[in-house]
């Protein structure tokens, strides 16, 4: 089934509800419904293909009016479009239904009015709910958990079936660990370790790094209950917390071997292993166990790789009958981790293994269906929403950016500001600073930058010249680097690696992969640029040394991840010759790879979406904001996208656009809150 739909037209579609050449009554109105949808669906960031998809499963059910059919591929569309935006239910019905439907069919039915919701959009909404009550697509829509359609409709919400099941299962394998105590040791043992640890403090760049109040909170926590939740914004310690709490656990008896570490994409999961290795190694006094963790601290693996995920089988190592070895499970950036793969973790944990998951509650939930870290903080939240201390630790000071130095603070204060849905651009001293044009840019604290129409490649002619484009790295790029038997020699490392860092300290962030302002088109633009430079024709040179490239699916073979990022380089291969290759760190070395046996796992990273930005950190970002509002524009968008950057935002488009996104808080849809918790559905974060 799945194959024939990857493989649908739209003309198929309408060949199959005997559309051909409809212009006029029934079959005209169905047909111009369905190019309606095909042509509002890439402002969800949809594919229009999925226009197709929602007409085929509607066929399925044959004995309907044309205006039920359209009811009901109105409905399956707003219900791919809520799973696409992370949610696993969506309200269709009563009055919590209004807000939702009347956001999803608005653009979908045209004809938008100044309330976002149009008469179209009110009328196809009670038609829905006419449809729904009817009991009538009985073949499309089950009423019970017991049967087996596409979609279920249990009131208010609609369900993919596979969905519900899946938040069944998380939520009865979650259970019995919420709010449960199973403490590594005693109290007192365990306090004697934290206080040993924090005698003995780890340092960076010449800074002793010492645990606060809240981040020892943290630590106990994860020390005495089987499920531990830490949640804090950007650069709030909580990788520190896991380098505290993995020498604790050693202190108390448990070793290393027992600990596993992991993280949703290998870009995480590397930062995590460098960041402990990193930190143990500038331990001052380590203890004996301090030791014995530097010696043997497990590396932090992908989730996936961790359960043993087998691509050619497409099954997992590690399940319910083979779990983990694992007695402490840690995984950072959990707010990445969707639904289904958060299930396939609980499922492979042994009874008695303790799970701690670190992330933000306040950052985009994961890409997939799911908002899990975010449902797990509500689910510990009582009913006027005070969080159980001793399940959930709030970190609340950022360490990333430092209050105490303007660009820093600037940046600190918008992101408080988005969170509290309003942003202005000056508010008692000036918060945004405005630029007339990109040569005014100076890459410092927050800048609004409103370029209309072709200026949009003024900025980025300014961007790459200013962010991209370097002698020396231009000098290093232009170079042919031998990659021998051993890989390359250190010096050609050392020049590779400054080339990285180059270009890793600066991202263009889209809302979109598609529109005019999508990643697509701005990586485009930027490629024609850097093959200008290069004296090559851009539709004829995939790629270019010195370009930046990311992977955007899993290469086990390789050993390349969903998110790692690397450049295209010029090599000396050992036979002779050279070609352009795609370089990538791996610790302390890189690896090489040829462009056509990765084919299209690779992709151009001058500019990602915020979502692909998840985890990550530079100094500068600038955000390019849709030319008019779009329904994924939230508040929690673009507070994960100012808060990837350390000195410098540069927010490119309209001051109304930035506060539209500030306005509205995204709505995921989930029922593992109070699957978890009955009364945390009143105290939803």
């Amino acid at each position: 089934m799945e194959r024939m739909y990857a493989n649908l037209g739209l003309t198929t579609a309408i060949s199959r509800l005997g559309l051909e050449g409809a212009a006029s009554g029934d079959a005209g109105y169905l047909q111009r419904q369905l190019r309606q949808i095909e042509a509002a669906l890439p402002a969800f960031n949809l594919d229009s293909a999925m226009a197709h998809l929602a007409a085929e499963i509607a066929a399925f059910e044959e004995d309907l009016r044309v205006d039920q059919r359209v009811a009901l591929i109105m409905l399956i569309v707003a219900s791919m479009v809520a799973l696409n935006e992370g949610s696993t239910r969506l309200p269709v019905t009563g009055p919590q239904a209004r807000e939702p439907m009347a956001r999803i069919l608005g653009p979908l039915c045209m004809e938008a009015d100044t309330d976002g919701e149009t008469e179209r959009a009110a009328m196809m909404a009670r038609a829905i709910a006419k449809l729904l009550e009817s009991g009538d697509a009985a073949s499309v829509i089950a009423r019970t958990s017991g049967e087996y359609r596409p979609l279920l409709y249990l009131p208010p919400y609609i369900y993919h079936q596979r969905i519900r099941t899946a938040e069944i299962r998380l939520a009865e394998r979650l259970q019995p660990r919420l709010g449960v105590a199973g403490a590594a040791a005693s109290e007192r043992e365990i306090a004697a370790a934290i206080a040993d640890v924090c005698r003995r403090p780890h340092w960076i760049g010449g800074r002793e790094i010492s645990l606060s109040g809240e981040q020892r909170s943290a630590v106990r926590n994860a020390a005495e209950r089987r499920l531990a939740i830490i949640s804090g914004g950007p650069g709030t310690g909580k990788t520190s917390i896991v380098l505290a709490f993995l020498r604790v656990l050693v202190r108390l008896g448990i070793k290393p071997a027992e600990i596993a570490l992991a993280a949703p994409t290998g870009k995480a999961a590397y930062r995590m292993s460098e960041s402990i290795r990193d930190g143990l190694a500038q331990v001052r006094e380590p203890a004996a166990a301090d030791e014995q963790l530097l010696h043997e601290h497990p590396e932090a693996l992908t989730v996936h790789r961790l359960l043993g995920y087998s691509p050619s089988r497409g099954s997992f190592l590690h399940h319910g009958n083979n779990p983990l070895p694992a007695s402490v499970v840690v995984v950072d950036e959990s707010s990445m981790l969707d639904l289904n793969l958060t299930n396939r973790l609980a499922a492979a944990l042994r009874p008695q293994a303790r799970l701690v998951m670190l992330g933000d509650a306040d950052q985009l939930p994961s890409v997939a269906a799911g908002a899990v870290f975010r449902e797990l903080v509500a689910a510990v939240q009582g009913a006027q929403g005070k969080l159980d201390a001793e399940v959930c630790t709030r970190l609340t000071q950022s360490y990333r950016m430092d209050p105490g130095d303007a660009a820093g603070r600037t940046i600190f204060a918008l992101a408080q500001k988005i969170n509290e849905g309003a942003v202005s651009v000056s508010d008692g001293t000036p918060l945004i600073e405005q630029r007339i044009e990109p040569a005014g840019l100076r890459f410092d604290g927050v800048e609004l930058l409103n370029p209309e129409g072709a200026a949009i490649e003024q900025f980025l002619d300014h961007w790459y010249a200013e962010k991209i484009r370097d002698s020396r790295i231009d000098a290093l790029a232009s170079k042919a680097f031998a990659y021998g038997e051993n890989g390359f020699d250190d010096t050609a490392v050392a020049e590779l690696k400054r080339i990285f860092e180059h270009l890793a300290a600066s991202r263009i962030l889209c809302v979109t992969r598609v529109l005019a302002t999508g990643a697509e088109r701005i990586n485009a633009a930027m490629h024609r640029r850097a093959a200008v430079t290069a004296n090559r024709l851009p539709e004829r040179a995939r790629f270019v040394a010195g370009e930046p490239v990311m992977v955007v699916r899993n290469d086990y073979e390789r050993m390349l991840f969903n998110g790692d990022q690397g450049i295209i380089a010029r090599v000396k291969r050992p036979e002779g010759g050279e070609s352009h290759m795609a370089v990538f760190m791996r610790g302390d070395s890189c690896a090489a790879f040829h462009l056509a046996a990765l084919g299209d796992v690779l992709e151009h990273c001058y500019a990602t979406t915020i979502h692909k930005a998840q985890g990550s950190e530079f100094d500068c970002v600038a955000i390019v904001m849709p030319e008019r509002d779009i329904p994924i524009l939230s508040r929690e968008l673009l507070y994960t996208a100012v808060s990837r950057a350390r000195k410098s935002v540069v927010l490119v488009g309209s001051i109304e656009m930035v506060r539209a996104a500030a306005a509205r808080k995204g709505m995921r849809y989930s029922g593992l809150a109070e699957l978890l918790n009955p009364a945390a559905e009143k105290a939803q974060p």
